[in-house]
Order: structure tokens, then C-alpha cells, then sequence
């Protein structure tokens, strides 16, 4: 399914430059998950930088047939600590092969500046079918089955060693909120739990080999959440220092 997903995007997405003027700091991410006629669109925000941030969001999905349109929209304020992920918003839509449907996610920082923007846009060519449009993307995944050099990047992957209750609940944490983060890394996170001295364990988040973050794991569960919650964000920051790193790279 994730791997339908982004196909689905690639297939569905117009790219108006927006990460260039827009999402520096704060980014601003539509993510969908399509079954059968349906498609269920989550709005998420990524803090970039090593300050808190107030913001507020508008999600709205546009769906125009000939020269009738219809705008839904959700809107909302909220907060997001360094290089914290949230997800904000979530809707579901009836996929409808007459319509064209704008999706648009825009971000304002306290001062009501647009610092985040991500548009999708479905159905563009009325001319093709709702039901063609899958059928191209079915196509697209036979030729990803047969040939494994075309170029394709699995994203968001997340791998598990554990060995307690305690390990297997974090993992659970970690996952959902990383899923639900919109950071999509092609890097593949590893959590792991290692037994250390005595009865005690260590749980371990790492990216290329490289531990990002550790600590020792305890049976509580508001003591799991939160260090699910400052794995992601030592990991976002993670990730974003290996962007700059190319960026510069690039420069010379």
C-alpha cells in the first residue's frame, strides 16, 4: 500500500516550485492513502529549525465539474517543538472521475506569513478516467516488480529488533509517529534493543549505522511515549543536517 501511495503521487502531484520559496523552515506535507473508490488525504507539518513554532493550517480540497466547484475546508492553530513532525488533519474523499480536485495545504507562522505550502492536484485530464488512472498506476507497479533498476526509492521504512514488552511498545510509538510526521526519508530507521548489565535493556534508533538516539527502556508507557516523541525529534534533526551536508557538498 505505501508503496501504491507514492506511485499514486508521482502520478497525481504537480510540482509548482513551492519548496523553493516555501517549507525552509516550517514544511508543509499532503500525504494520501488510496483504497478502492476512496482517498483519505492527512495534512502534516515539519519544524525545520531548532525553535518552537506557533502556526495555524487550512486543508482544503477543492473539486470542480465543468463550472461548478466546492471547497472543503479544515482549519487550525497549533504548536510544534524543533524538528518536531504532527500530523494535523485528515479527511476522506470519493474519488469522482468527472471532477478535477485541488488539494491544498498552506501554513502561517504567527504573523499570518504563508511559510508552508503543498498542492496535489487529481483527475486534471477529464479526458482519462478515474479507473484508467489506477490502471496506470497497476502498470507502473508490474515494471517496479520485474525490474529493480528503474530508479525507484522506497521511503519510510522503519525495521525492528526487539526483545521486550517494554522494546515492542516504543517501536509502536516510534512507528505511528513517525508515519505520521511526513518526514518520508529514503534512509531506512533501524530501532533496535540491546540487554545491557543486569535485567536492564538499551533501545537504540539508527539511521546509516549512526545512533541517533538511545536510552535506557522502562515499563511505563508515559515514559515510552516521550522518548518516542524525542527520538523523532533527534532523528528529523538528523536527517536535516545529512540534507545541509549535500547542499554544501553540491556548492563545490
Amino acid at each position: 500500500m505505501k508503496l501504491f501511495n507514492y506511485i499514486t503521487i508521482l502520478l497525481f502531484s504537480v510540482n509548482l516550485g513551492f519548496s523553493q520559496v516555501y517549507n525552509q523552515t516550517i514544511e508543509a506535507k499532503i500525504q494520501t492513502d488510496f483504497r478502492d473508490d476512496f482517498l483519505t488525504i492527512t495534512g502534516t507539518a515539519l519544524n525545520k529549525t531548532s525553535f518552537n513554532a506557533s502556526l495555524r493550517y487550512e486543508l482544503s480540497v477543492i473539486k470542480h465539474v465543468g463550472s461548478n466547484h466546492s471547497k472543503n475546508s479544515q482549519a487550525g492553530r497549533f504548536t510544534l517543538l524543533p524538528n518536531e513532525g504532527k500530523e494535523l488533519s485528515k479527511t476522506t474523499i470519493n474519488l469522482d472521475d468527472k471532477a478535477k480536485i485541488i488539494i491544498l495545504l498552506l501554513i502561517y507562522d504567527i504573523d499570518d506569513q504563508l511559510v508552508g505550502k503543498d498542492r496535489l492536484v487529481l483527475n486534471e485530464n477529464k479526458n482519462e478516467s478515474i479507473q484508467n488512472q489506477q490502471a496506470n498506476v497497476k502498470n507502473m507497479l508490474n515494471k517496479l516488480s520485474a525490474n529493480d533498476d528503474v530508479g525507484f526509492v522506497l521511503r519510510g521504512v522503519v525495521t525492528q529488533e526487539m526483545k521486550t514488552k517494554a522494546g515492542n511498545d516504543f517501536y509502536n510509538y516510534f512507528s505511528t509517529i513517525y508515519r505520521q510526521s511526513g518526514i518520508n526519508s529514503q534512509f531506512i530507521v533501524h530501532v533496535r534493543e540491546q540487554f545491557n548489565l543486569g535485567r536492564n535493556t538499551k533501545i537504540q534508533v539508527l539511521v546509516n549505522q549512526d545512533v541517533v538516539y538511545q536510552f535506557f527502556a522502562q515499563p511505563k508507557q508515559d515514559y515510552l511515549k516521550g522518548m518516542a516523541e524525542n527520538a523523532l525529534r533527534r532523528l528529523s534533526g538528523y536527517l536535516q543536517q545529512i540534507e545541509r551536508n549535500k547542499e554544501t557538498i553540491q556548492k563545490f
